[in-house]
């Protein structure tokens, strides 16, 4: 509690500067941004050493610790658990699946080490980079492959509507499950949309929305929709039918300046066709063919 601090456990803006050796005017934009502990009595910045110390402890540690963002992958999933496992306790890895766009958003703010992202540009029909290029510019960073999948239509077991493609699903009306927005799995269906001249206005069930490729299936193997757009390897467990559409590309984006950290290096150790098929054997809707391949580095 700061009523039990004297004015000796309070450092002064030019202490705090020497401290973590930062001149003051960096001290004033941590403020700023809400970083660092403080307190203003009588106009005056002040800093509780004791708290700006455990913040500082706290900063270390959460170094050890990977955090990503980005794109819902059930692969990615298991692959940082299996990566979490065969290093705890020094280092544990943290997901956030938040969508690709918001992702790329993410890293630009610094709210994460890494983003994973499948965002087909509409423009030239490739995948990340023209996005990347047009949001984290000016940020250097590196993309790397971590797999292909294939996206495409989930139907119930025997295809009882006999969906074919986008066309289909408009044509049958059929009740439609669609993914957030923003996610990448939601911009490919507007791509494909556009590519064909469909009109999203004629889809049953458009606005109804979830998160994630499970939920897509699962929404599917209830009865609550007739289909959805998702990647294949959700349909596996499930027992439901798959219509491919299309195959992508799911790139990891690191910033150059995180690139050769320890934590980072580790992990990227991890995206390796070999030690993926340790987690299953079974893999489908899954190509690993380019897996670790630098995509780019700016």
């Amino acid at each position: 509690m700061l009523f039990n601090l004297t004015m000796n456990d309070l450092l002064t803006t030019k202490e705090l500067a020497e401290l973590l050796r930062l001149n003051e005017k960096k001290v004033y934009q941590l403020v700023r941004e809400g970083g660092v502990p403080h307190v203003r009595i009588a106009g005056k910045w002040l800093f509780p050493r004791n708290h700006v110390m455990r913040w500082i402890d706290e900063h270390v540690q959460r170094e050890k610790d990977l955090m990503i963002v980005g794109s819902d992958d059930i692969l990615l999933a298991r692959l940082l658990s299996f990566y979490s496992q065969e290093n705890f306790p020094e280092s544990q890895a943290f997901y956030s699946s938040v969508g690709s766009l918001k992702g790329i958003q993410a890293l630009a703010r610094k709210k994460g080490q890494a983003c994973c992202t499948h965002l087909l540009d509409m423009e030239t029909g490739e995948y990340n980079l023209p996005i990347l290029k047009r949001m984290l510019s000016p940020q250097k960073y590196v993309v790397i492959n971590l797999w292909n999948r294939r996206q495409g239509l989930i139907v119930r077991k025997g295809n009882p509507l006999g969906i074919k493609g986008l066309e289909g699903v408009i044509e049958k009306k059929a009740k439609f499950v669609n993914r957030n927005e923003g996610s990448g799995t939601r911009v490919l269906l507007e791509y494909l949309l556009r590519e064909r001249g469909l009109d999203q206005g004629e889809i049953v069930g458009f606005s109804d929305e979830v998160d994630t490729h499970l939920e897509v299936a699962l929404k599917v193997f209830f009865n609550e929709a007739d289909v959805g757009l998702g990647i294949e390897y959700v349909t596996h467990p499930l027992n439901l039918d798959f219509v491919p559409l299309k195959e992508e590309r799911f790139d990891l984006v690191v910033p150059k300046e995180l690139w050769l950290t320890s934590v980072m290096t580790g992990f990227v150790s991890y995206i390796d066709s070999t030690k993926i098929n340790r987690l299953s054997r079974n893999l489908p809707g899954y190509d690993l063919k380019d897996t670790g391949e630098i995509v780019f580095q700016s």
